[in-house]
């Protein structure tokens, strides 16, 4: 009777940890879920750690949105006297305190929450003498300086080919403030390793990803090589965009008009995990959330038709990524040199 009674108990025990285990996978689960109302052109995603908020764009609204994920509250500023927005990052040290980049501006923003007035502060401006380009894309590097791209918008909205340049900024010190580094069409995902040793470019015209060598100290890339070509991949599409990194150093891809977020390994080249969304145009992605386990991802509408958007109702809206398995990087803060 003891022998039965034990093989009962472990049969029970088996069928226990079985169905706690299913249990916990099923709430584990992927989930894809919108956050935030629509908007044409959702992009550059920011998360401060500091302030569990969410940052993000409106790009050809020329306007800013601040995401409070504690309360889940949603603020705007629409920019005035500009017709696009490319970037905006946190200042480091100054609460509220935002750089921007519009159109070819580049500015220092006060945006304050609640009711209190927003002020700007002009640092300089690119490119005078080429009224058709503006900032597309940004991001801080490890010494808190800024990394952003233009391009060559048409009046179509297409974009002219090597008609941009990706700068490297550093902030205050005594305008010299413009550093050019490459000659682009689309200046997109930018990302580094976790080490700081390697330098991440997406030029989505070239549907490429490109490695460098990064120089910390001194911001130097060197020795360009491709570790990732959307052209060996027929069974995805549409262009790559914004791009993060997460701990284990790979990259995720937003595919603008693929469906889809790509997991690629740099060292490989491979794609190791694909999110397939429910909106055509993917523009980028971050990390954030607790312990910056949750991939937020923005997309557009801006090319859809009117018959294709009841198909694709959320298309515009950021969209928050559970349960991925992985955490991301935070992102850094602008540092101002005196």
């Amino acid at each position: 009777m003891v022998g039965a009674q034990s093989k009962r108990d472990w049969f029970v025990l088996c069928l226990f940890i079985t169905y706690s285990y299913s249990t916990f996978l099923k709430s584990k689960a992927l989930s894809i879920t919108p956050i935030t109302p629509a908007v044409t052109h959702s992009e550059g995603p920011y998360w401060d750690e500091k302030e569990q908020t969410l940052y993000y764009l409106d790009t050809f609204s020329a306007t800013l949105h601040r995401w409070d994920s504690q309360i889940e509250q949603l603020s705007s500023h629409k920019l005035e006297n500009h017709n696009s927005v490319g970037l905006i990052v946190p200042i480091k040290g100054e609460k509220n305190s935002f750089l921007v980049g519009a159109d070819r501006d580049l500015f220092k923003l006060s945006w304050p929450t609640g009711l209190s007035k927003v002020k700007r502060d002009v640092l300089l401006k690119v490119e005078a003498d080429k009224p058709k380009n503006q900032f597309n894309d940004g991001k801080i590097d490890s010494k808190g300086r800024v990394w952003i791209g233009t391009l060559t918008r048409e009046d179509d909205l297409s974009v002219s080919p090597k008609g941009g340049t990706l700068y490297m900024i550093k902030c205050g010190e005594i305008r010299k403030e413009e550093e050019k580094i490459l000659n682009t069409s689309i200046s997109n995902g930018i990302a580094w390793s976790k080490d700081n040793t390697k330098f991440y470019f997406t030029d989505s015209m070239e549907k490429t990803v490109a490695e460098y060598d990064y120089e910390e100290e001194s911001g130097e890339i060197s020795n360009r090589r491709i570790i990732f070509d959307l052209h060996n991949h027929s069974d995805l599409e549409g262009i790559p965009d914004g791009m993060t990194i997460d701990i284990n150093g790979n990259l995720w891809i937003a595919l603008f008009g693929g469906h889809a977020v790509i997991n690629v390994d740099p060292r490989t080249g491979q794609i190791v995990n694909r999110i397939k969304m429910p909106v055509k145009y993917v523009t980028s992605v971050c990390f954030g959330g607790p312990q910056f386990a949750d991939l937020f991802v923005t997309t557009s509408r801006l090319h859809l038709k009117e018959n294709q958007l009841p198909k694709e109702p959320d298309a515009g809206c950021v969209f928050v990524v559970k349960n991925l398995g992985i955490r991301g990087l935070p992102g850094n803060e602008v540092i101002f040199y005196s």
